[in-house]
């Protein structure tokens, strides 16, 4: 299986998409240091419909007992106890918690710790949270070192949703049976290259490994609110610039421009209608982005606005100028890569 690239120093609360999906044998790092003072730090993780299906929550005012549960549909269930603390204030730790087959396996600084049944199916795990007393210097998503899984293929669509494959099959237009429609030819030549339309059939989100870029791709639906996209990548060595823009391929209005650039020092938003930008927003409290530095960012539509989430943090919202209804293109470009796209 291919590894990942870690996540250095996220913010805490951390919340980030599970990369390349959960499936058996995914094991989760988590390195980080709990707070002098703390009380409680909490690890879940967060289904597709805001289910918890693991909460791991060690507790340190509570008779030093670390708590075990799920949650559904805003409902906890039994508490699961360990009297047994292996984490000390102001101290580093590593936790690494496996995905088995029947429950969660946890290891605390290379001992073995608990396991934990599953009372939810894990595969509809689509997210990893940390919150409480502790700093977070790095989380990894990796496969054990036993399996012997493909690598992905440079250029793969794939439901995300698949049961039992954290990388499932790629599949190409020359695999469809239904004939390509006059727009989809359109969305092909378009002028960045490759462009790729999602099928129709797809009812959840899609999931492409190692694009090429530029990057270009249709959404099947609309861009609704609660939706989000989600982008792995690193940042080239000495870049100037990327850009990534939500968009209508019918009127190509930019309906969400985020431009970082790094000899100004700045992350440009903007809305471009009818070929005409509008009023550039700038502040930011601090550079999210890094040359040579690894990013994951989230964008998310909450509502009358985007939220626009890099390493788990919160970086600005964006006030919709156009009905964000109307996106059905993603583009990116520039000086970046990406080895993960969700939409």
């Amino acid at each position: 299986m291919a590894n990942c690239m870690p996540i250095y120093n996220p913010v805490v609360p951390f919340q980030g998409a599970i990369l390349g999906g959960i499936c058996e044998g995914k094991r989760v790092t988590i390195q980080g240091q709990v707070h002098s003072h703390a009380k409680s730090f909490a690890v879940n993780f967060v289904c597709f419909n805001n289910d918890i299906a693991f909460h791991f929550n060690p507790r340190f005012e509570d008779g030093s007992v670390i708590v075990c549960n799920t949650m559904q549909s805003n409902n906890w269930g039994s508490e699961e106890r360990k009297n047994h603390m292996p984490f000390n204030k102001n101290a580093y730790f590593e936790v690494v918690i496996v995905v088995l087959g029947h429950a969660f396996q946890v290891t605390v600084n290379g001992q073995h710790l608990l396991e934990y049944r599953h009372r939810v199916s894990y595969q509809s795990i689509q997210s990893l949270q940390v919150n409480g007393d502790v700093i977070l210097t790095a989380i990894n998503f990796s496969g054990l070192p036993a399996q012997t899984l493909p690598e992905p293929p440079p250029y793969s669509v794939t439901p995300s949703y698949m049961p039992n494959a954290c990388m499932p099959p790629a599949f190409s237009f020359t695999e469809r049976k239904s004939p390509v429609s006059t727009s989809t030819f359109q969305m092909l030549n378009l002028n960045m290259s490759p462009a790729f339309m999602a099928t129709k059939t797809c009812a959840g989100p899609v999931t492409v490994h190692n694009p090429i870029m530029p990057f270009q791709a249709a959404f099947h639906g609309k861009f609704t609110k609660n939706r989000n996209i989600v982008l792995v990548g690193t940042v080239s060595c000495g870049a100037d610039r990327f850009h990534v823009n939500l968009l209508n391929s019918n009127s190509r209005n930019i309906y969400l421009h985020i431009n970082p650039r790094f000899k100004e020092g700045a992350v440009v938003r903007n809305t471009q209608n009818r070929g005409v930008w509008g009023p550039e927003e700038r502040q930011m409290s601090y550079l999210p982005f890094a040359p040579g530095q690894q990013f994951q960012m989230e964008i998310r539509n909450e509502g009358g606005w985007f939220g626009v989430y890099v390493n788990g943090a919160k970086v600005f919202t964006y006030v919709h100028r156009l009905p964000a209804n109307q996106i059905d293109l993603i583009e990116v470009a520039g000086d970046v890569s990406l080895s993960y796209v969700q939409y």
